[in-house]
C-alpha cells in the first residue's frame, strides 16, 4: 500500500462520524451492554500464586458494562480487541486485572464478565498410578469497577452408588455417574485452586471417577462405592458440610445430578449457603 492511499484512508476514518458517542435523549441508563459467546485461546492457572501449572485452553466469554442514561452505545470492536492484545497466563486474580483493563479502555464505572472453559484435573489410578486427565467444566464470573467480585464454577464427574439398591439386594447395587457442581466466592484475600477446590467435591460422591484403571483399579473402585452408598442428598449435603467447613470460601451453590443407571430420569439436589442456618 503506497503512503498517499493510507494517509487517504486515515484521513477517513478520522472524519467517519462515531455513532457510539452521540448522546441519547431518552434518559435511561442500560444495566448491562456488551458482547456474548467470545471465542478466546489463553493460558490458564489454577492459583493466582504461581504460573508453573498453567495450562492452554480454549473457552468463550461474554462481557458487558453499564452505560449512562446520555450515552447512545458502547464501543463493540473494543472487547475483541482487549481479548485479541492478552498475553498474560490468566488465574482468578488475572481476570480481574484483565476485566479492569476493559474498564478503563471503555471509560466505564462497572464491567461484568463471565469466562466458560475446559481445565484438566490430573489423577492417577487408584491402585498402579497410572496417570489420567479429568476434563472439568470451568466458569468465572468477574465483577470489576467500584466493587471487584470474583465466583468461581467447577463441574466434574464422580460415581453414586444407590444405598436403598444396596441395602434390598442379594447381590450388587446399581450404581452410576453423577456430575457434582459448586459455585462459590472467597474470603478477602483468600482462594481455592481448581484444582483443589474438585477435590474437595470429590470426597462428596461414593468413589471418584478416574480416566485410566487396569483391573486391580476397577476392583478398588467397584468396592470403593460400594461400601460408600449415597443418595444425590447425601452427596449434595455431604459436599455443603464441606464446603462450609472451609473458612477460605465464602458463599457457595453445590448440586449433584445423577445420571441413574435403571431410570430415563435423572436425581438432582441442590444447596445453597444462603439457606443454611447460621
Amino acid at each position: 500500500m503506497n503512503s498517499k492511499k493510507l494517509e487517504f484512508q486515515l484521513a477517513d476514518v478520522q472524519t467517519l462520524p462515531d455513532v457510539q458517542a452521540y448522546v441519547d435523549s431518552r434518559d435511561i441508563a442500560i444495566d448491562k451492554v456488551g458482547v456474548t459467546n467470545v471465542p478466546w485461546a489463553f493460558h490458564f492457572a489454577p492459583t493466582s500464586d504461581s504460573t508453573a501449572a498453567a495450562q492452554p485452553t480454549i473457552g468463550s466469554a461474554d462481557m458487558f458494562v453499564e452505560l449512562p442514561a446520555d450515552k447512545k452505545g458502547t464501543h463493540m470492536s473494543r472487547f475483541a480487541q482487549l481479548i485479541a492484545e492478552n498475553q498474560s497466563v490468566l488465574s482468578y486474580r488475572g481476570f480481574v486485572d484483565f476485566f479492569g483493563s476493559v474498564l478503563e479502555r471503555l471509560g466505564a464505572t462497572q464491567v461484568y464478565g463471565t469466562v466458560r472453559f475446559p481445565f484438566f484435573f490430573k489423577c492417577a489410578a487408584p491402585v498402579t498410578g497410572q496417570p489420567g486427565q479429568l476434563q472439568l467444566k470451568v466458569q468465572i464470573d468477574v465483577s470489576a469497577g467500584e466493587t471487584n467480585e470474583v465466583a468461581v464454577t467447577i463441574a466434574g464427574p464422580a460415581t453414586s452408588l444407590c444405598p436403598c439398591s444396596k441395602e434390598i439386594s442379594a447381590r450388587g447395587a446399581h450404581n452410576q455417574r453423577c456430575e457434582l457442581t459448586a459455585s462459590v466466592t472467597f474470603q478477602p484475600d483468600c482462594e481455592v485452586g481448581v484444582d483443589e477446590l474438585f477435590a474437595m467435591m470429590e470426597r462428596a460422591a461414593s468413589c471418584s471417577v478416574y480416566p485410566t484403571l487396569k483391573r486391580s483399579d476397577e476392583k478398588s473402585v467397584t468396592e470403593a462405592a460400594y461400601d460408600n452408598p449415597k443418595f444425590v442428598e447425601d452427596i449434595v449435603r455431604d459436599m455443603a458440610v464441606i464446603l462450609r467447613n472451609d473458612s477460605r470460601i465464602g458463599s457457595f451453590r453445590c448440586a449433584s445430578e445423577n445420571f441413574e443407571s435403571i431410570h430415563q430420569h435423572n436425581a438432582f439436589a441442590e444447596i445453597n449457603s444462603k439457606s443454611l442456618q447460621v
